[in-house]
């Protein structure tokens, strides 16, 4: 009884982790669009279904998909496939409330060139350590 109970509440638990970070709500589809029930395996997308932001789906050609997200309709395309988050994202053109944002740029962003190697450079350091005969 004890352990049927602690399952529960864990599942409970976790269910409640996986629509904090968000769900989509399927108000329209047309063609073939299908998400991963689980690895590797497909299930068509029906309209009313909820889907997690790490659902992954795939429309087909000719195929859209409208999802419903904090009041906001987006749009899925044909021929795309990844996470509904992903997908959403793109198809916003910017960022969702709430969503993290990495950048592969480092460094200071001041217009210093010091450590940058150019051909002249190159060529005056050539210069120094190559005996020339005349």
């Amino acid at each position: 009884m004890k352990k049927g109970l602690a399952f529960a509440l864990v599942a409970l638990l976790s269910a409640c982790f996986v629509f904090a970070e968000g769900s989509y709500v399927v108000k329209s589809v047309k063609g073939k669009v299908q998400y991963e029930e689980a690895p590797g395996k497909l299930a068509d997308v029906k309209v009313g279904q909820t889907l997690s932001a790490s659902t992954v789906v795939n429309t087909g050609l000719n195929s859209t998909m409208v999802l419903s997200f904090d009041g906001e309709e987006i749009t899925i395309a044909a021929m795309k496939k990844g996470t509904v988050d992903k997908l959403a994202v793109s198809k916003a053109g910017g960022l969702k409330k709430g969503s993290v944002v990495s950048s592969s740029v480092g460094g200071s962003s001041s217009n210093s060139k010091s450590g940058v190697a150019t051909a002249s450079s190159r060529a005056s350091e050539a210069k120094e350590d190559v005996d020339w005969d005349e």
